[in-house]
Formats: C-alpha cells, sequence, structure tokens
C-alpha cells in the first residue's frame, strides 16, 4: 500500500476512532483539517485527477477492444469511420457497465459481504494481479515460455482465485470452513493465484512448441 494512501488513514484513524466505515476516513479529515477555500482546491484536484484517470483508462478499453479484437478477428477490411463508431460503442459500454458496477459495489458494501470500497476493489485485482505477475515474470525471465502457456496460466490463475474468492465467501452454504482467517484475504488469493499460473505457463509451454527465434529475438535483446 503507498505511504501517501495509507498515512491520511492512519491520521483519520487516531483523530477519529469512532469512525464506523473507513470509506469515511478521508472525506472526515478534510473536513476537519482543511479550511473552507482549501476544502474547494482539494476536491476540485481529486475530480480533475479522478477524470483524467477514467477517460484514460476509457481510451485505452475502447483501443484495445477495436483494434486487438474487432479489427483482428471480426472485420479485418474496417474502415476508420467504422473503427471510430466501434470504438465510441465500446466506451459508452463501460460507461454503462462502470454506472451498474457502482451500484453493485454499494449493495456489497451495505449488505455486509465486503468491508469498504478499498477492500472491494483489492479484491477485484487480486483476481488478476498474481496470474499477470506470472505471466510478465515467465515472459521476461523464460525463453521458453510460449503464448498458449501464458493465455493458458492467466486464465486459470484468474480462475483460481475466483473460486478462492467464492468458496470463502459463501463457505457456510458450501458446508466448509473457512478457508482463511483473515477479514479481507485479498492478499492470499493473489499469491494462490499466482502459483498456479506460474504452474501452468510452465507445464503448458513445454507440452507446446517453443515461439519462432525471430518473433523472441528482440526481447531476447532487451533481456541481455
Amino acid at each position: 500500500i503507498p505511504v501517501i494512501i495509507a498515512v491520511p488513514g492512519l491520521i483519520a484513524l487516531a483523530k477519529f476512532p469512532e469512525l464506523e466505515s473507513g470509506d469515511q476516513a478521508l472525506p472526515t479529515l478534510v473536513s476537519a483539517v482543511l479550511p473552507p477555500g482549501i476544502r474547494g482546491l482539494f476536491l476540485a484536484a481529486f475530480v480533475a485527477a479522478l477524470m483524467s484517470s477514467v477517460d484514460s483508462y476509457l481510451n485505452s478499453a475502447a483501443t484495445l477492444v477495436t483494434n486487438d479484437l474487432y479489427l483482428r478477428h471480426v472485420n479485418h477490411q474496417a474502415s476508420d469511420h467504422r473503427l471510430l463508431v466501434v470504438g465510441r460503442a465500446v466506451t459508452v459500454f463501460l460507461m454503462f457497465w462502470a454506472v451498474g458496477f457502482a451500484f453493485l459495489v454499494k449493495w456489497m458494501d451495505e449488505s455486509g459481504k465486503a468491508s469498504g470500497i478499498y477492500a472491494i476493489f483489492q479484491t477485484l485485482m487480486a483476481f488478476f494481479q498474481g496470474p499477470a505477475l506470472a505471466t510478465i515474470l515467465c515472459g521476461f525471465l523464460w525463453k521458453r515460455a510460449t503464448g498458449p502457456g501464458a493465455l493458458a496460466g492467466f486464465f486459470v490463475g484468474m480462475a483460481t482465485s475466483v473460486g478462492l474468492f467464492a468458496a470463502n465467501q459463501w463457505h457456510e452454504s458450501l458446508g466448509i470452513a473457512p478457508l482463511f482467517q483473515v477479514p479481507e484475504p485479498f492478499l492470499y488469493f493473489s499469491v494462490w493465484a499466482f502459483l498456479s499460473a506460474l504452474l501452468v505457463i510452465i507445464v503448458v509451454s513445454l507440452l507446446t512448441k517453443p515461439e519462432p527465434p525471430e518473433k523472441t529475438a528482440f526481447l531476447n535483446r532487451t533481456a541481455s
């Protein structure tokens, strides 16, 4: 956790120990510490940073779907205008999806299925961080790694993390004991997802043909 994120939370915990929700730590601290003019400046900076991040994410996601999925696998001869329309449609879809997901997060928080936005965000990130780390490390450090191995490892690792989350979240319905004895075990999800992804990448890569030398020459030069 970055220090710039952790320190304000620790200050709020020490100054306002009666806070019921961690999501209220920063707003409460800002209201109590900053004067009115600076509060407005802080809010404006926060909104500006949020808008900058959101539009970058939307643009990157739309570009990925348009170029790597639609153009490559759906319509190889798509014109620039067609790609622009598809990109805009993807952007609108993602915006509506994000709004719906925000309501889902609120419902999970209010129903007690998760303890705050931060924990929910970190749990969702845990589904991808472990497999992504295994894939990146194998891609950079192991010349024998293959594309099918990386793809299989990533999805198996993600499935492992999601499966652990589901089993731990609904252990009572499944009639089993909790898998982890901590309130928010998202780091454990990432660790097991990383290990399972790493194992699958190694096994599948050894069972598939290695990548042609001309495809990996640039990476090998970079690594050396």
